[in-house]
């Protein structure tokens, strides 16, 4: 009868220059030098079927990623905040760069099933990503500087108008890329829906093609627009996003409702969202939210978004 091959999992906890791993069963902690050299020959003394869980930080991750999907392993990228959750569920009190490490490999051994592999995107579409939340931060400190300096005479007019070349610069090496990519006609389709701009349509087709979804629920929970519910018998807790995604994806599409207010139809939906009692903030989140489903809907069908003239009823 053949031995049962076990499967040697890790958990890798990543900083700029090293890189910690623990060993599951061997509950062994490994400190490795960040270096694309170093990490070659670590993933290249393994032998076996092999699993790897990491939190993903900025860019430090990506090397190791890259090589270690190379060799076959399957690699999965953990949320950081699940992992926060996982962390108080097992009663793991203190956080230290080791404990990370095990806890990732404790969370990968126990709920593999339920997880996902990592699939890497070409480098182009790698560069798009990257392009989109790089353009997120410079419109933050944009609006960080102008709500800081409104009260001092300072002439600060050039800083801002030099910040507006960057980000003016960078939206268009992102249509660049879209074209590139072979993404034009689904950005056309994602720009014939009203309040949706040359950004936020780069960045629906960016998250659509990060990963097979199979309805319009799987990409708005990927967007981090699905709802969370907590109810236990008549306890109605309060219902909110998860934000599982990429925030800067969210900010883009809620920016996007405001202007999707100027189509009639879109009006009036968010404003039967406002007399059912809730906020504006609300509001606008849920119309986000359905243009993130129209969107899916119109890459998936390839059709173009068509508008339609609606006659409301009015009180004689």
């Amino acid at each position: 009868m053949a031995k049962a091959v076990c499967k040697i999992t890790l958990g890798i906890d990543v900083s700029k220059d090293e890189l910690l791993i623990c060993d599951w069963h061997s509950e062994q902690i490994t400190r490795l030098v960040n270096e694309a050299a170093d990490i070659k020959h670590y993933l290249g003394g393994l032998y076996g079927p092999v699993r790897i869980a990491i939190e993903p930080t900025s860019s430090y991750h990506l090397a190791l990623v890259e090589q270690a999907h190379a060799l076959g392993f399957a690699v999965y990228l953990i949320n950081p905040r699940q992992l926060v959750h996982y962390r108080k569920a097992v009663n793991v009190r203190n956080k230290t760069d080791p404990a990370d490490a095990w806890l990732l490999a404790r969370y990968l051994a126990h709920e593999s099933v339920a997880l996902r592999t990592f699939e890497p995107q070409c480098a182009k579409a790698q560069r798009l990503w990257g392009l989109l939340k790089r353009r997120g931060v410079a419109v933050r400190a944009r609006q960080t500087l102008k709500q800081s300096l409104r009260d001092i005479q300072l002439p600060a007019k050039a800083l801002f108008t030099e910040m507006q070349k960057l980000i003016a610069r960078i939206d268009q090496l992102i249509r660049s890329l879209v074209r590139e990519l072979g993404w034009w006609a689904d950005y056309q389709r994602c720009l014939s829906i009203p309040g949706i701009g040359t950004v936020n349509a780069a960045a629906l087709l960016a998250v659509y093609h990060r990963g097979a979804f199979a309805s319009s629920d799987a990409y708005v929970a990927f967007i981090g627009l699905d709802v969370r519910v907590r109810e236990s018998g008549k306890f109605k807790g309060q219902r909110k996003l998860t934000k599982c995604g990429e925030a800067e994806i969210r900010r883009l599409l809620f920016c996007a409702a405001q202007g999707a207010r100027s189509y009639p139809s879109f009006d009036h939906y968010l404003q039967r969202q406002l007399d059912k009692g809730l906020s504006k903030i609300a509001a606008k989140v849920i119309l986000a939210r359905k243009l993130a489903r129209i969107a899916f809907t119109l890459i998936s069908k390839q059709q173009t978004f068509k508008k339609q003239e609606i006659i409301y009823s009015q009180s004689p």
